[in-house]
C-alpha cells in the first residue's frame, strides 16, 4: 500500500526548459541556435553534465560555482560552441533570476489534491544548494501542499543523489516501509535507479523521451509523459500490492 509520494523538484514539478530559454535569449545568445530543437538539445547535455560534476561538487573537488560554469561551457562545446566563461556566468545569473518566475506544471495541484483526497502523503527530495532550493519551493507554492519537514534538500542532509542512501535516510525519517514509498522524478541516474535500489517505487516522469541505461536493465519502474498520468500509475502500484491486477 502507497503511504507516501515523493517528488524531485527540478524539471519534475516545473519545466526547467523554459526559464532556461529565457536565460539565453536575455544573455544575447540565443541566435547561436538554429532553432529551438538545438536549444534543447544543449538543455539536455547541460543537465548531464551537471549530473556528471555533481558527485565532484558533492566530494568538495569543485565549488558550486565552478560546475555552473563548467557544464555550461562543457554543454556549448558538445554542440561545437566555444563559450566564454564570462557569457556562462551571465546566463547562470539570469537562469537564476528566470527560476524566481517558474510556475508548476499543468496538473500538478490536481495531483497534490487527488493524493491528500486518498490520505497519500507528500514530500520532495532534491539536489542543490538549501537556499536555492528554498527559493524556488517557495516560488511554486508547493509549501501549501508538503510539510516543510517533509522537504529534503541534498546540502541540508549531507548526502546527494545518485547514492541510494539518500533514500535509505528518507525512508527511515518518514517511518515508511520502502514498498510504501513512491518516488516520481525526471532523471534516470539521479532519481529512478538509486530510488529503485533503495526498494521503493520509481515513477519515470519522462516528458523529454530520454533512454534508460542499458547496464539498469534489472530496474523496476512505471514511466509517463506528463503529470495526469502519475495518478493511475500509483493506482497500479496500489493493485499489485494487493494482488488485484489481473
Amino acid at each position: 500500500m502507497v503511504k507516501a509520494v515523493f517528488f524531485d523538484l527540478d524539471d519534475t514539478l516545473y519545466d526547467q526548459l523554459q526559464p532556461f530559454l529565457t536565460a539565453v535569449r536575455t544573455a544575447g545568445i540565443s541566435g547561436l541556435f538554429r532553432d529551438r530543437l538545438q536549444a534543447e538539445d544543449l538543455f539536455k547535455r547541460l543537465r548531464k553534465h551537471s549530473d556528471r560534476l555533481w558527485e565532484k561538487h558533492v566530494s568538495g573537488l569543485m565549488s558550486l560555482e565552478e560546475l555552473r560554469i563548467e557544464r555550461t561551457t562543457a554543454a556549448f562545446l558538445d554542440i561545437g560552441i566555444n563559450l566564454a566563461e564570462q557569457t556562462a556566468v551571465q546566463l547562470q545569473e539570469n537562469y537564476e533570476r528566470e527560476q524566481k518566475r517558474i510556475k508548476l506544471r499543468d496538473g500538478a495541484e490536481t495531483l497534490f489534491g487527488q493524493l491528500e483526497a486518498f490520505g497519500i502523503r507528500m514530500g520532495l527530495i532534491t539536489n542543490g544548494p538549501v537556499e536555492h532550493q528554498m527559493i524556488k519551493i517557495r516560488a511554486l507554492g508547493l509549501l501549501n501542499w508538503i510539510d516543510l519537514q517533509a522537504v529534503y534538500i541534498s546540502d541540508g542532509i549531507g548526502i546527494a543523489k545518485p547514492d541510494p542512501e539518500v533514500f535509505q535516510h528518507v525512508r527511515l525519517r518518514s517511518c515508511f516501509a520502502p514498498e510504501e514509498l513512491v518516488y516520481v522524478g525526471d532523471a534516470w541516474h539521479n532519481d529512478i535507479v538509486p530510488s529503485y535500489q533503495a526498494g521503493w517505487n520509481p515513477v519515470w516522469l519522462n516528458g523529454r523521451k530520454q533512454l534508460p541505461r542499458a547496464e539498469d536493465s534489472d530496474v523496476k519502474y512505471k514511466e509517463c509523459r506528463s503529470i495526469n498520468e502519475i495518478m493511475t500509475l500509483i493506482h497500479l502500484i496500489q493493485k499489485r500490492d494487493t494482488g488485484c491486477l489481473p
